[in-house]
């Protein structure tokens, strides 16, 4: 280790970077409150969310797996690094929480924005969508969960080979410095690497980007550019939509897309209070998270937060865990459309 690591105050440094901020900045989401939290590994494949971080330990242990660890053995894993470069990683990322003032003073969330470059992710997203095009295992992947390739067209979608991206992106004028911050780039290979990638556009720009893997074997199955989420499809609403519906997931929110209804997602089930400030305006609103513990305690949340009159539960059907699982049946849509009306008898 460097001198200049050796002097870093590790203690302080996993006190500005909760260990749960930091695996949801990673792409993975997190369900529960207090001191457990959990969610799907991202070192192995699972479908029951065998990894749990622990809040009051600041460590995390998959039940699957077995893999554990703190912070840096977490950054060290998914990013592919040694532990002096983790400790470089986490001391030059912007602090996700404020160090208490005194002693006696616990420490507040404070989400700091990340260092977003539309322009180069506007042409990082250029390059994903032609390789997509090239990629016939992708197009597969994605007509597998519904998405074919129209939908996959109209909603921007890309996918990320893992080689090219940054020669197009100098040949499009950027140099390595401004590539190396957007955080395209992690552990020295593409962050997206072997994965669909999903834009969130504002206008014609591109402002973050997350992944899903389309190989099994790909660790971790999640991925987003560090920083905080946005409420996916936001910015793609139509302005005279008389209803909308939030789902939970990043699948989710592109089924219920291709299928051409409005739809946002919160990309979790924490931040119900800042997810119901971004709907203020929407008249009415269709509540589809997953049919879990979480998903029905942040429908409880966000429900009561929207106000009963503008908020409505979609049930989803016997065995159905969540959307993305209707986007894979050829009746997905007729069965949710059903909930809907069963939800909202206006939404057609």
């Amino acid at each position: 280790m460097s001198s200049a690591l050796a002097k870093v105050d590790i203690a302080a440094l996993k006190r500005r970077h909760p260990l749960g901020d930091v695996v949801e900045a990673a792409g993975v989401e997190l369900r529960g409150r207090g001191r457990v939290r959990q969610g799907l590994c991202p070192f192995h494949e699972e479908r029951e969310g065998s990894f749990t971080v622990y809040t009051d330990t600041q460590k995390f242990h998959c039940f699957g797996c077995g893999l554990g660890g703190d912070v840096l053995d977490f950054i060290q894993r998914t990013d592919r690094v040694d532990l002096p470069e983790a400790i470089r990683r986490l001391e030059t990322a912007p602090p996700t929480r404020l160090p208490a003032s005194t002693a006696g003073q616990t420490s507040a969330p404070q989400a700091l924005p990340a260092n977003r470059d539309p322009a180069l992710l506007t042409a990082a997203m250029r390059c994903y969508q032609r390789q997509l095009g090239l990629s016939q295992d992708a197009q597969a992947y994605l007509a597998s969960r519904g998405i074919d390739s129209e939908a996959a067209r109209r909603l921007g979608l890309g996918y990320a080979s893992g080689r090219g991206l940054r020669d197009w992106l100098v040949q499009a004028g950027f140099d390595d410095r401004r590539i190396l911050d957007s955080g395209l780039a992690s552990g020295g290979r593409e962050r997206f690497r072997g994965m669909i990638v999903v834009p969130e556009l504002v206008g014609n720009q591109v402002h973050w980007l997350a992944g899903r893997a389309v190989w099994p074997q790909l660790r971790p199955r999640f991925q987003a550019l560090p920083g905080p989420k946005p409420v996916l499809g936001l910015s793609r609403l139509p302005a005279s939509a008389p209803w909308i519906v939030v789902a939970e997931g990043l699948f989710d929110w592109l089924v219920l897309s291709a299928w051409g209804l409005p739809a946002v997602a919160a990309l979790g089930t924490q931040g119900m209070d800042k997810l119901a400030s971004s709907l203020r305006g929407q008249p009415r609103v269709l509540l589809a998270f997953d049919a879990d513990d979480a998903g029905r305690e942040a429908t409880h949340q966000l429900r009561a937060l929207l106000g009963l009159h503008r908020a409505r539960v979609v049930t989803m059907p016997s065995g159905v865990g969540d959307v993305a699982e209707l986007g894979a049946r050829p009746d997905g849509r007729s069965i949710f459309l059903d909930s809907l009306r069963n939800a909202a008898p206006l939404a057609r």
